[in-house]
């Protein structure tokens, strides 16, 4: 009988970026149906204190998350060291019979060398050399491959596999993170943002939004480096944790979601472009708040928002004016915010941690069978 989930990633720890939020949220759900959890990852940046992640990330389990590093001292991101990761990763879990997920491209390679079962988390569209691997050498279509898991449908387009080969799992909540209690309120006063200030995440159509609206206040959490500063009713703040977070956004009347046609993941340039194939985090942490969100319309979104049901979506994006007339329209219909917040939280309870993960669980207990 499965007891255990193995998650690899090639992200070091401790980060603040979303997908270290997937990952813990992720294998703290899997604790409800199993009995151990191990986080396989490049490097730890520092001595992380005992309880340090179930802080951070507001944990649930009773059960802790084993976080096992392969490299000691400094980590440099590169191609040559996510190959040296994925092949000693490989060695190590070769002939292992738990549920592998791996979101390393890199020891999913080796993994399917050594003739390791294992699923594939795949967020965005590969280049290069493990494009090559991967793509051209269809190392994608392996056998030990239980499935290749994209995050949204725009994406699994890009890859074109067979349809039993993959299925779309977008991201997910916990839904007992966002428990709710006050009503939507009859007044709109404070618009939140929470995220990354990377280009094309909208933070220059906030700020001239915020010119426009000059009767509301609009609160930026997110800022690393860069060049952004507050103004008298735009406030900008660092980047919180995950467990900060969740409690700030719960004092918002509406939630911004300003994505441009190009998003950046780390930089300030677009080599790393995922305006197409995004399912944001922050969307579904948003929705299981019940407070109405305000989002760009673009294509891989309306996967999970539906314009005037859960959301607004603006078509128009890039300008202004047009979020201003929303936040108008909303700000003078209550019943509209009040059902678009009833609908928000449906759709976060079917997009669920717990439910994400039991997806999965499934499909490795129907592999085991068919073996």
């Amino acid at each position: 009988m499965l007891k255990k989930i193995i998650y690899i990633t090639d992200l070091s720890l401790p980060s603040n970026k979303a997908q270290a939020v997937h990952i813990f949220k992720l294998l703290d759900n899997s604790l409800k149906f199993l009995n151990k959890a191990i986080l396989i990852c490049p490097n730890l940046k520092k001595n992380v204190e005992k309880g340090f992640f179930k802080k951070y990330f507001n944990l649930h389990s009773n059960k802790n998350i084993e976080v096992k590093n392969v490299f000691r001292g400094i980590y440099l991101n590169s191609f040559l060291k996510r190959f040296i990761f994925g092949l000693k990763v490989g060695i190590q879990l070769r002939n292992e019979k738990s549920l592998i997920i791996s979101r390393s491209l890199m020891s999913s390679f080796f993994l399917s060398l050594l003739k390791t079962n294992h699923f594939l988390e795949i967020h965005q569209e590969i280049k290069g050399l493990t494009k090559f691997l991967f793509l051209n050498l269809n190392f994608i279509n392996s056998k030990y491959i239980t499935k290749v898991i994209f995050i949204s449908n725009n994406l699994s387009k890009f890859f074109n596999l067979k349809k039993n080969n993959f299925i779309v799992l977008h991201d997910a909540c916990d839904l007992r993170d966002f428990k709710v209690k006050n009503k939507i309120r009859k007044n709109i006063k404070k618009i939140f943002y929470l995220g990354s200030f990377y280009k094309g995440r909208g933070i220059d159509v906030i700020r001239k939004l915020s010119r426009l609206t000059p009767e509301y206040d609009y609160y930026l959490y997110g800022l690393r480096d860069e060049k952004v500063s507050s103004s008298k009713n735009f406030k900008v703040y660092p980047i919180v944790s995950y467990s900060e977070s969740i409690k700030l956004v719960k004092s918002a009347d509406i939630l911004l979601m300003p994505y441009q046609s190009k998003v950046s993941i780390n930089s300030d340039n677009f080599n790393d472009d995922i305006s197409k194939y995004i399912s944001p985090l922050k969307m579904f942490e948003y929705l299981a708040t019940g407070i109405p969100i305000i989002s760009s319309d673009l294509k891989v979104l309306r996967e999970i928002l539906k314009n005037q049901k859960n959301s607004i979506l603006i078509r128009n994006y890039t300008n202004p004016f047009a979020w201003k007339r929303e936040i108008y329209n909303l700000s003078n219909n209550y019943t509209l915010r009040k059902f678009i917040s009833k609908n928000s939280l449906a759709t976060a309870a079917r997009n669920s941690w717990e439910e994400r993960f039991k997806k999965i669980y499934n499909l490795y207990q129907h592999n085991i069978k068919n073996d």
